[in-house]
């Protein structure tokens, strides 16, 4: 298939690792796909924390520069390899591609890229495969987030804690707690629809979060922080609780006690979306169908806060390694 008059394309590429003046704006050769990929022209990116990690050389599945960062996108497909059979050329897709997103083509595995409807405009598809994905998976399949439970959202007012209140919500939570170190994000957060919203810097913190589960504990604590979070976290747990860490932003090493993991049937649990991905792609498919459906239904609303373009990818780094943003940024093509 003809792809473009050129051969070449706009890519973000970190030079080295560091601040994000590593990120360059340059052109490069559009990559060509193998049997099993799919090639896709990219109309919008979400720019996550994975990014920044990777930027910095922090991430754990991240790559050497120089490389395109981004790892999910949303836009049409331009060309597929000769054994590609469940995607078609101008198919509107999502896709978590293996080349970096940030770019105006990207190539992806074909079970890692799922269509999505006529509806659905490119800037918000873009917003939901990894913070939807990330999200849905943690309380459905890993936490096993059940009706009438509760639960507790650590970075509420971020990509991935906003859509997991959204989704946590749609599973009928009991009641969903919103978490942040911010006070600045705290309205935002329970407008989006948190039942109740706590400052982790509050030196009352436990109190105040047993104080609204009526000392019963929270059943699910989703927790991308680590560090001295994951021993406030025990304290509020329930028994039987799931306490889920995806990370660890505070990049401080925790010992937690164990004993009340086994005396109250608590379970700590690890995750990593990237991981599944990498390893497990056959297990996200149920999921990436969910989330498209519930975003196309309506059903979970995503916040996207800035849409930038490609050329200004700079400036997003430093608005979310700042935290100066609520919801998703999104860089776009066009």
């Amino acid at each position: 298939m003809q792809i473009s008059h050129t051969k070449n394309m706009r890519a973000a590429i970190v030079t080295k690792f560091g601040e994000p003046e590593v990120l360059e704006l340059t052109e490069i050769q559009i990559p060509t796909p193998n049997s099993h990929q799919v090639l896709i022209r990219v109309h919008a990116a979400s720019v996550n924390f994975a990014d920044i990690n990777a930027r910095k050389g922090m991430y754990h599945l991240g790559k050497k520069p120089p490389f395109i960062p981004g790892i999910d996108c949303a836009g049409v497909v331009a060309a597929v390899g000769a054994n590609v059979t469940s995607i078609d050329v101008n198919q509107r897709v999502v896709a978590f591609p293996a080349t970096g997103s940030y770019a105006e083509f990207a190539l992806a595995e074909e079970n890692l890229v799922f269509p999505i409807p006529e509806t659905l405009p490119y800037d918000l598809a873009a917003s939901f495969p990894i913070v939807g994905g990330t999200s849905y998976h943690m309380l459905k399949k890993v936490a096993d987030l059940k009706q009438n439970e509760s639960a507790l959202i650590h970075t509420a007012g971020g990509g991935v804690g906003s859509t997991a209140l959204n989704i946590a919500k749609y599973l009928r939570a009991s009641m969903v707690i919103g978490a942040t170190h911010s006070s600045w994000k705290e309205t935002h957060i329970k407008k989006i629809g948190a039942d109740a919203v706590v400052n982790l810097n509050s030196v009352d913190l436990v109190d105040n979060i047993n104080s609204l589960t009526g000392s019963k504990g929270v059943d699910v604590i989703l927790n991308p922080i680590g560090g001295r979070t994951i021993e406030k976290d025990l304290e509020c747990l329930a028994p039987f609780g799931r306490l889920v860490l995806f990370g660890n932003l505070a990049t401080a090493n925790y010992s937690p006690t164990i004993s009340s993991l086994f005396t109250l049937n608590q379970s700590i649990l690890g995750f990593s979306f990237g991981h599944y991905r990498r390893y497990r792609p056959e297990d996200i498919q149920d999921t990436m169908d969910s989330v498209i459906n519930l975003v196309a239904a309506g059903k979970i609303e995503m916040q996207i806060a800035k849409r930038i373009p490609l050329e200004n990818v700079q400036r997003a780094h430093r608005l979310l390694e700042n935290q100066e943003v609520l919801g998703k940024l999104i860089l776009v093509n066009d």
